[in-house]
């Protein structure tokens, strides 16, 4: 699991995460072992190994991904997970061409 950033709702982050360890009890999922290294130092073969995934490197694959996470979007509710994704796909439109210095200024103006 990742830490959020400053730009995440600290509401629908704890939210989901509280949500995703209810799931995980509910469905009996068995939890990863430990790990005592870097993730991020990791080969793909060892990643893979471990069974850890790569979390999505911008906003359109984050919201591809929350499209598909079923068990998600229903906690969430049809209606706000329509709006939430509305709002963050509009946000990924107007941002998506812009190089780093100019997203992290237009972020720090909102958040």
């Amino acid at each position: 699991m990742k830490t959020n950033d400053a730009s995440a709702n600290p509401y629908i982050a704890l939210g989901t995460v509280i949500y995703a360890g209810l799931d995980g009890i509910r469905r009996n999922l068995p939890l990863s072992s430990a790990l005592d290294v870097d993730p991020g130092l990791l080969s793909v073969e060892k990643l893979t190994e471990y069974g850890i995934k790569r979390l999505p490197t911008n906003l359109g694959e984050a919201i591809g991904h929350l499209k598909s996470d079923r068990i998600l979007l229903d906690n969430l509710g049809e209606e706000f997970s329509r709006v939430y994704i509305a709002v963050r796909e509009a946000e990924w439109k107007a941002m998506k061409d812009m190089d780093l210095e100019a997203e992290v200024n237009l972020l720090l103006e909102r958040y």
